[in-house]
């Protein structure tokens, strides 16, 4: 009878940390043995968003971006608008169709009667209704997961375009460590 063993490895703040941290294994301050931070936000939808560029948070540099979420509670449906979250770099960024895409793209956004939830990592929550019937969850990847803030990209932004809706409220949670 063969017995197999289990393989145990470290992954690279964690061997740097075991080696005793020093040298050229220096561990980024900030990044291991730390206290996550968080910015809360909300934002009151109060007219048309039509290439609205939101500011979530503002980040000091280096800091890693671990997670954002976006709720969006409204009393309408949105149909045909896109959503869009990353760095609020410049003017251009912020007038651009394409802008603060560097944690999610583009999305179209199918927003049935009052609630969205989106989490990065994770998804998009789209709900038909408030009490959660018809719930459809879309995966989607965080492309800025663990993503160091620095220079021009340390404000978060999300980007709404096309939409119809003029009441409501966006909440945002950014954390970082």
């Amino acid at each position: 009878m063969s017995v197999s063993s289990t393989i145990t490895t470290s992954a690279a703040n964690t061997t740097k940390y075991l080696a005793g941290g020093s040298g050229d294994n220096i561990i980024a301050d900030g990044y291991i043995k730390t206290v996550e931070k968080v910015w809360l936000d909300s934002y009151t939808i109060a007219f048309t968003n039509t290439l609205t560029c939101i500011q979530i948070a503002d980040l000091p540099e280096n800091k890693k971006i671990t997670s954002i979420v976006v709720e969006i509670l409204t009393t309408a449906s949105q149909s045909s608008g896109t959503v869009s979250i990353g760095y609020v770099e410049d003017t251009t960024d912020i007038l651009a169709t394409t802008g603060v895409a560097d944690f999610l793209a583009p999305f179209t956004l199918t927003h049935n009667l009052t609630r969205t939830s989106i989490s990065l990592p994770g998804g998009l929550l789209n709900s038909v209704n408030y009490t959660g019937a018809g719930l459809t969850i879309v995966p989607m990847a965080f492309n800025g997961f663990q993503a160091v803030t620095g220079g021009t990209q340390t404000t978060i932004g999300i980007k709404l375009n096309n939409w119809t809706m003029t009441s409501g409220t966006i909440k945002t949670i950014v954390r970082y460590t």
